[in-house]
């Protein structure tokens, strides 16, 4: 499978994640504020994850079970993983922020995707890591002043 076809069936299988978790959930009704989005990020534990403008992004420190895996397992049972990629706003459903996670880091041989949702509405927004359609709410991250 090529490349763009394999990102394509991930963010396929995200965005279905992403309808399924909104459908059931009373979080994430707002829009991600993506202007406010860039700069450092923490959650509890020492979770970080930084936004940039031009939609990268790089995470580390972030609770396994705060993203569904699909297509790999993080290297050596880590408890918390690290990595990089791209961010976008979800194009149907603004309340859904999809990190795009590059091979590499703790996700050694294949792309993931996280989705972020706002369990706050600021300002300033807080968002958690969306996966488990039975709990509202995930790992949440603040942005630093």
């Amino acid at each position: 499978m090529s490349v763009g076809r394999a990102r394509c069936a991930v963010i396929s299988l995200a965005l279905g994640l992403a309808m399924t978790l909104s459908g059931c959930s009373t979080a994430g009704t707002s829009a991600v504020d993506t202007d406010g989005l860039p700069g450092v990020w923490t959650g509890s534990g020492g979770g970080r994850v930084e936004f940039h403008a031009d939609g990268r992004f790089s995470m580390k420190g972030i609770p396994v079970e705060s993203i569904a895996f699909t297509w790999s397992e993080p290297r050596n049972g880590a408890t918390r993983v690290s990595g990089a990629g791209t961010w976008e706003q979800h194009d149907v459903d603004e309340d859904t922020l999809l990190l795009m996670i590059d091979a590499g880091g703790s996700f050694p041989t294949d792309e993931e995707v996280a989705s972020l949702m706002v369990a706050e509405d600021g300002p300033p927004q807080v968002l958690f890591f969306s996966t488990n359609v039975d709990k509202p709410y995930g790992y949440e991250i603040r942005k630093n002043s």
